[in-house]
């Protein structure tokens, strides 16, 4: 049977796809190569979220078939943007747990087959799953948004949620084999269960159920979806196996640029929910995304998103430069100078070192459990990097901060 080299880029949902894709091409009798060179078959599993990102995917496809090598394009820019990837063999990402059959029928028959993307079989994505320290742990695909910007919507589709019990025997079966920290991941993973009648907070109850030690993190999260469960939330986020992160974008502080993003909250809701979860989680480590520079902004609505984020001060910000993205709503509306974009995007920059910075300082003379990733480096009970000396990799310890970077934390193992 063919090697096959595969690499993949983009979010935490993407990256459980990658290893999927292996996993997969591995039980239909592909051998997964890690150099390139000694590849038949390249695979790249793309993420096409912003405009510059699906440059690069083109440039590194072209670069691959360039290179002599039979190339197959996976993940959200064949679903999403189909035609700027003619000619390739297409793994869309409700198909990825079929990689293997895809390849292998159309180096047969050099056809693709097509009806694979069956969404009743979808939770099947989980049994190609495997456990290392850190494992992604996919629990729907898809959301319930319609945000004007966004192209992952298109790429990903609806909401399918994945049944409650499977993800409980998973996540099982990985911690017995050694996982010690689970990223709970998708789109949305606050909009879980929504279409069949069940919730994040019952999940998260079951999962803490589990025995052993470990801990999760709970991936983004829609604010909107978020009021629908918020008490519940808040309850299972006290106890020691939820991770205190709390990933809520907020995307524009401006009330009408959140309506024509069609975001579904407004600022003084969004200001509430974090507020709540501050006042009931302890050291709970938020983090926000914000675009700037959406159709329309002006300098005063860019202003307030400046406001309210002095006033909320996230842990971190993940801030981006409005991306226009082909087949959205927002590509069609008024676009901000790309240099008026730019500028926006250095003035936030520099706001979130600086609020970083002054949070991470809280934590100098705090101890707190930490999972050792590395000899010398860990991730705390939040989910904030941080530094130290030794440690035996895959031990939980307690670990005291005496100091403070911009990105992270340094401490020392008590």
């Amino acid at each position: 049977m063919k090697k096959v080299y595969v690499e993949g880029y983009g979010c935490v949902l993407n990256s459980a796809d990658t290893e999927i894709i292996k996993n997969a091409l591995r039980e239909e009798g592909f051998e997964i190569v890690d150099e390139l060179d000694r590849a038949d078959v390249a695979v790249i599993n793309t993420c096409v979220v912003r405009l510059e990102t699906e440059n690069r995917m083109i440039y590194r496809i072209n670069e691959l078939k360039n290179l002599g090598k039979d190339v197959v394009v996976a993940g959200c820019l064949p679903k999403a943007l189909k035609e700027k990837v003619k000619g390739f063999l297409h793994i869309y990402p409700r198909e990825a747990h079929k990689a293997g059959k895809i390849l292998k029928i159309y180096i047969k028959s050099g056809k693709r087959v097509e009806g694979l993307e069956d969404d009743k079989s979808l939770h099947k994505k989980l049994d190609y799953i495997t456990s290392s320290l850190i494992t992604p742990l996919p629990i729907c695909e898809g959301c319930l948004g319609h945000c004007t910007y966004c192209i992952v919507k298109i790429a990903r589709g609806n909401l399918i949620s994945y049944p409650r019990e499977k993800i409980v025997k998973k996540a099982e079966e990985l911690i017995k084999k050694g996982t010690k920290c689970i990223f709970i991941t998708a789109q949305d993973t606050a909009c879980y269960g929504f279409d069949r009648n069940d919730n994040l907070a019952n999940l998260l109850n079951d999962l803490c159920n589990i025995e052993g030690d470990f801990i999760m993190r709970v991936g983004m999260m829609h604010a909107k979806n978020v009021e629908e469960i918020i008490d519940e939330l808040i309850e299972v986020y006290k106890t020691d196996k939820v991770g205190k992160f709390l990933h809520l974008p907020l995307q524009s502080g401006d009330d009408e640029i959140l309506k024509k993003m069609r975001r579904g909250y407004t600022v003084d809701e969004f200001k509430e929910i974090v507020n709540e979860f501050r006042k009931k989680v302890k050291n709970l480590c938020f983090t926000t995304d914000i675009i700037v520079g959406f159709p329309g902004e002006t300098e005063e609505q860019f202003e307030n998103t400046l406001n309210i984020l002095k006033e909320l001060k996230p842990d971190y910000i993940h801030g981006a430069k409005y991306s226009q993205r082909k087949g959205t709503e927002a590509a069609k509306m008024k676009q901000v100078d790309t240099k008026i974009r730019k500028q926006r995007s250095e003035i936030l920059d520099k706001l979130r070192r600086e609020l970083s910075y002054i949070n991470n300082k809280k934590y100098i003379g705090k101890k707190l459990k930490t999972l050792i990733l590395e000899e010398g480096k860990g991730y705390t009970e939040n989910f904030k990097v941080v530094k130290f000396e030794g440690g035996s990799i895959g031990n939980f310890k307690k670990v005291k901060i005496v100091d403070a970077k911009t990105f992270g934390l340094v401490g020392k193992i008590i």
